[in-house]
């Protein structure tokens, strides 16, 4: 089957990107959150950690990059101590071999599974949220990534929950051809840790009884 014109890993990285005030202490959190996503490389010849690709393209999303040939440059320009600190091993007689190329990375986000990426990134931008000093609102939406589509020519479509204050997208996640938003409502919710003292607001389509039952049972914290 031909691959999707369009990974679901460059929406995974958006959301990084109206957020770029992450600090040098949040590192070890944000490592810690990737660390989470599974590698989809068999453990021999693997020469950087999945964390370590990981962790540097989100940095240089952060930083600004918009393309994965922007990634590549920003990752073949880091200084080695900040290397160092995402994960990477210098080697101190070949240096240039230790960071990933464009290639490399390429290769490898295309292959990483972008529903757990996407998680690992909402939660570390939830853990940077802090405890809200009120109730808190979640608007849950739909949204066609303009310019993505998948081999067959259908556009992907992703449902995704919001903070109604910072505009944080703590979730998103595929609908997928075969089914809808309504079926992906409940399992979208299930990524994130609680949802004690939430409003979830959301449009007509998911005006659902089963979808009311749910929230009304606390959500992911009883499923």
């Amino acid at each position: 089957m031909p691959a999707d014109a369009s990974s679901l890993v460059s929406p995974t990285f958006d959301q990084l990107r109206p957020h770029p005030q992450a600090l040098v202490r949040e590192v070890s959190g944000l490592l810690e959150r990737l660390a989470a996503v599974p590698d989809p490389r068999g453990p021999r010849g693997v020469r950087h950690p999945l964390v370590a690709v990981l962790a540097l393209t989100a940095c240089a999303v952060l930083a600004g990059a918009k393309s994965l040939l922007a990634v590549g440059e920003w990752v073949a320009d880091a200084p080695p101590a900040v290397l160092e600190q995402l994960g990477v091993s210098i080697d101190p007689l070949f240096p240039k071999r230790s960071w990933p190329a464009e290639s490399t990375v390429r290769r490898l986000l295309v292959r990483v599974d972008a529903d757990a990426l996407d998680q690992a990134v909402g939660t570390w931008l939830a853990d940077r949220r802090g405890e809200p000093e009120s109730l808190r609102g979640l608007a849950v939406d739909g949204k066609s990534l303009r310019g993505a589509t998948r081999a067959s020519g259908r556009k992907i479509h992703l449902l995704a929950a919001c903070d109604h204050v910072s505009g944080l997208v703590l979730a998103q996640m595929d609908v997928g051809e075969k089914t809808n938003e309504i079926t992906r409502f409940r399992p979208l919710l299930d990524t994130l840790p609680d949802l004690t003292g939430t409003v979830v607001t959301s449009d007509a389509m998911h005006t659902q009884h089963d979808h009311a039952t749910y929230l009304l049972n606390g959500g992911p914290t009883t499923s």
